[in-house]
């Protein structure tokens, strides 16, 4: 469908604002402030924050998101997203904490290393960190022993997706689901939606390209975990609620990773927003992913069910 009219409103008003540099990296960095405009940070639901020991066992927050719900309830390692360069726990805490309410989720949100400061798998070995001290500590937030998930928007999609088969490789936590929405899953930018919508929608090529090689710098971008496309077992992973969106360079790359899963037998749960832009996902947004997640929690708690 063509562009929703309030997409092409964000477009026009994004008009004008150069990819981002070597040069400019730090003012990158600030006008993230102005492109994800955090909400009011409303009172919907229990706020803890906690330093643990993050990948190479560095002081790391997480921030976990408990719904007013009573458990036990799905807990989620939510990865950020930022072009692997930018993105903080107050930048998308309004975002958190609805999405904890509406989901009935608790989301352990991961203040991950950023590129190209830290390099991968710095900032995946963050991640993994955090999913083990939530595996370990869920019974302290009203985690379900048996609904363990990650999750990861736009660039954190990559490492998000990543981690299933990093657990799987090295028997670690044991996961139930994963949730990706507009993820980065090919850093070799092969999907065709990188060509077909390579500028005018604000994420580019050039973007992209940039932006991997500041997280995985040349042929690190061809490992599986910074491309889980590229992965070759797809069955060991799990299953997945992804949105991807029409007019976004990435659409590809969450349709084919779904695809693939599809391929192995691993449950998919995917739509597609239509009209919309990578940055600028709509007022559907959410709700289809809450739609999608509500759909796959239902039938795993179903498969439990049948299986006791």
């Amino acid at each position: 469908m063509p562009l929703h009219p309030e997409a092409q409103a964000f477009l026009d008003k994004m008009a004008g604002v150069p990819d981002p540099t070597d040069e400019n990296l730090e003012q990158f960095r600030s006008a993230a402030a102005t492109l994800i405009a955090g909400g009011e940070r409303a009172d919907i639901c229990d706020v803890v924050d906690r330093t643990i020991a993050g990948g190479d066992g560095q002081d790391m927050g997480v921030r976990i998101y408990i719904p007013r719900e009573d458990g036990p309830l799905p807990v989620i390692v939510w990865v950020h997203g930022g072009s692997f360069v930018r993105g903080t726990l107050d930048m998308f805490d309004a975002d958190w904490r609805e999405f904890a309410q509406q989901s009935k989720c608790v989301i352990v949100a991961v203040d991950q290393r950023l590129s190209p400061e830290a390099q991968f798998p710095a900032p995946l070995e963050d991640a993994y960190a955090a999913l083990v001290w939530a595996a370990e500590h869920r019974d302290e937030f009203k985690g379900d022993p048996d609904l363990l998930g990650v999750g990861g928007e736009s660039s954190g999609g990559s490492p998000a997706a990543a981690l299933p088969f990093l657990a799987h490789e090295r028997g670690g936590p044991k996961l139930a689901f994963q949730v990706l929405a507009n993820p980065l899953l090919d850093a070799t930018l092969s999907s065709p939606s990188v060509e077909e919508l390579a500028t005018g929608y604000f994420l580019t090529k050039a973007q992209l390209d940039w932006c991997y090689e500041k997280y995985a710098p040349g042929e690190k971008r061809k490992s599986p975990l910074v491309s889980p496309v590229l992965q070759t077992d797809f069955s060991v992973s799990v299953p997945a609620a992804i949105i991807t969106t029409e007019y976004d360079p990435v659409r590809d790359d969450g349709e084919r990773f779904g695809e693939s899963l599809r391929r192995a037998g691993v449950p998919v749960y995917l739509e597609r927003i239509l009209g919309h832009v990578h940055h600028f996902g709509g007022a559907d947004r959410t709700p289809t992913l809450i739609h999608l997640l509500d759909a796959m929690l239902d039938d795993l708690r179903a498969n439990r069910a049948k299986a006791v």
